[in-house]
């Protein structure tokens, strides 16, 4: 096995792990009725939040492994996810389809309001549409991710 095949070993390992850890937090978020109480509501929120962190180690660790610049400014994680849904000739297929970059967008939204507002009702009907988002942009990326995985088999 050459370096540059483990390597690239290496790398769709952990895009798998990172990619089954959202449909995990997915799962998760899709047990409990956030309606049902505060408790139920801070465990759909933590795995919206968990499940976009994990999303976001896919898009990161991906553009570690190609070698391509690391983000900055303020704005990066926006970034990352808009080029996420672009395809970069000679580089790599779109990680998901523009078709779901919205609510890829919303989800990041909330994942910053939960960690910025620190005192704050969680408001049930607000986390159940962001499940719902997660759950339709996680079945649209699906195919898209596993192809990637695949394309980087040595």
């Amino acid at each position: 096995m050459t370096a540059e095949n483990a390597r690239l070993g290496l790398l769709r390992a952990e895009l798998a792990r990172d990619w089954d850890a959202v449909r995990a937090h997915l799962s998760n978020a899709l047990s409990v009725d956030p309606a049902a109480s505060a408790p139920c509501a801070a465990y759909v929120a933590l795995s919206l939040d968990h499940a976009c962190q994990a999303f976001e180690n896919v898009l990161l660790r991906l553009e570690r492994g190609l070698g391509l610049p690391e983000r900055q400014g303020d704005a990066w994680h926006r970034a990352l996810l808009a080029d996420g849904a672009m395809a970069i000739a000679g580089v790599r297929p779109a990680v998901f389809p523009a078709e779901v970059e919205g609510d890829w967008e919303e989800l990041l939204r909330f994942r910053h309001f939960l960690r910025h507002a620190y005192v704050a009702t969680l408001d049930p009907v607000r986390l159940a549409a962001n499940t719902a988002r997660l759950a339709r942009a996680t079945q649209a990326t699906e195919p898209f991710v596993q192809a990637l995985v695949a394309a980087l088999l040595p």
